[in-house]
């Protein structure tokens, strides 16, 4: 590891800031590569896998799509749990390199699935298997990615360096929207028989590049002086269960607004638009898009702000701007005007959703000991993205078919702040602790 040292007036050393930049590189762009791969099938899930893969261009198709959809996080707590584990016991770094593997190879191969037209009930079953795998992968890369810059952040600035891997989610939404976009451009017969292909098969490249680059960091200081030590944890998740069960509901319960909130915008709002209101496939891309782009420089502005007014602070602020949103939001959809649909995803996602989303990172690590902090983020923020943002989708077209009005739709995502809430005030304000310090536990 790159040795950590100061001067004597308690600055850090230039070779310490080349380690933090390359640490921070490394993990945001794997982060990119991951959730360029992960966006990728609920953009395909709202356009095309419908009547690919079930055989149905109706309501049922797309709820049967979004299903499938839900499973990639049905099976993130899988992935929470064994990379959790792995993550306390052998380190934050090699865990990383085997998520990134496991999605990069499992998105190349949807692209090379038979549609149900050639395969039958054998298409949804390979693409529902492969589904589970990303959701695996993935349900291990989060939680590391951030660990990995929040445990190297200095004094006061955890929620910069956590947001920094966090804004790789909106940068690969924005890769992948602008992919996908692209292939939308060829004629309808080209796109559904093969362009849809593309973007799926241009992980096997992304992911290559990803390993390249993850190959070279360094573990985490904080990890390596609990090997030094010998003080890692046998079974890290059961001593979280046991010890900061609390934790664990809290670090879901702070991840539901961002859930339910993001998935509604970036799945069911897309098959909404384009379904219910007749909008150019195109326009909700681009506009998706540009907003996702935003959140390259907004995810770490929030991130940065939290640590000057407190995560609690920063994210109250959030929820409240959701809550006046959620109605207005869907009232620009409903204009058809090309401007004010790029205006509504733009107030939506880099400003509503970021203020709570950029401080996120920070906020779930700060809530664990070191020793089960990998399994703890891991598990309790799967679990929620498994029960609230893979449902999200089939939820939000499930209450428009039963209600015929986006109202229930709106009502849902106030009710996902309101949960988001309670938790965030339930725990205490440690913007301010000791990284060593936090979550502290003995076992």
């Amino acid at each position: 590891m790159t040795s950590a040292t100061t001067t004597e007036d308690g600055n850090v050393t230039t070779a310490q800031h080349r380690t933090d930049r390359r640490t921070m590189l490394a993990s945001t762009v794997g982060t990119v590569m991951e959730w360029y791969d992960f966006n990728l099938y609920g953009l395909a899930s709202a356009l095309v896998f419908g009547p690919l893969f079930f055989g149905s261009s109706s309501v049922g198709g797309t709820l049967a799509s979004f299903a499938t959809f839900g499973v990639g996080f049905a099976a993130r707590p899988i992935g929470g749990v064994i990379f959790g584990h792995l993550g306390d016991r052998i380190g934050r770094k090699h865990v990383l390199l085997i998520t990134m593997l496991g999605m990069g190879v499992a998105t190349t191969l949807v692209g090379v699935l038979p549609t149900h037209a050639v395969a039958g009930v054998w298409a949804p079953v390979l693409l529902v298997f492969l589904r589970v795998c990303q959701g695996i992968a993935v349900g291990g890369e989060f939680a590391g990615a951030t660990l990995l810059t929040v445990e190297n952040a200095p004094p006061g600035r955890r929620g910069l360096f956590g947001a920094i891997p966090a804004m790789g989610t909106g940068a690969g939404f924005v890769l992948a929207s602008g992919v996908f976009a692209l292939a939308s451009q060829l004629p309808d017969g080209s796109f559904d028989s093969w362009g849809w292909r593309v973007p799926f098969l241009l992980s096997a490249v992304l992911v290559v590049f990803g390993l390249v680059v993850r190959r070279g960091i360094d573990e985490t200081p904080v990890f390596a002086e609990l090997e030094d030590r010998g003080e890692t944890v046998r079974f890290p998740l059961l001593l979280t269960l046991r010890k900061q069960p609390g934790a664990v509901l809290r670090t879901m319960g702070i991840t539901v607004s961002g859930f339910v909130w993001g998935y509604l915008i970036q799945a069911f709002a897309l098959s909404y638009a384009t379904g219910t209101l007749h909008l150019s496939k195109t326009t909700m891309l681009w506009a998706i898009a540009l907003a996702s782009a935003l959140e390259i420089g907004s995810i770490p502005f929030w991130g940065w702000l939290s640590d000057l007014i407190g995560r609690r602070l920063m994210i109250a602020v959030g929820l409240v701007c959701t809550v006046g949103y959620a109605f207005p939001f869907f009232a620009l959809l409903h204009t058809r005007s090309t401007p004010l649909i790029f205006l509504a995803m733009v107030l939506a996602i880099p400003i509503c959703k970021d203020m709570v989303f950029g401080p996120q990172a920070a906020l779930v690590a700060e809530q664990f000991d070191a020793r089960v902090r990998y399994s703890g983020v891991s598990a309790g923020r799967e679990i929620g993205g498994a029960l609230f943002g893979g449902t999200a989708p089939f939820i939000g077209t499930a209450l428009v078919a039963a209600g015929g009005s986006i109202t229930p739709v709106a009502l849902y995502v106030i009710a996902g702040c309101v949960v988001t809430a309670v938790a965030v005030f339930s725990g205490r304000e440690p913007s301010q602790e000791q990284t060593g310090t936090l979550g502290a536990i003995n076992a």
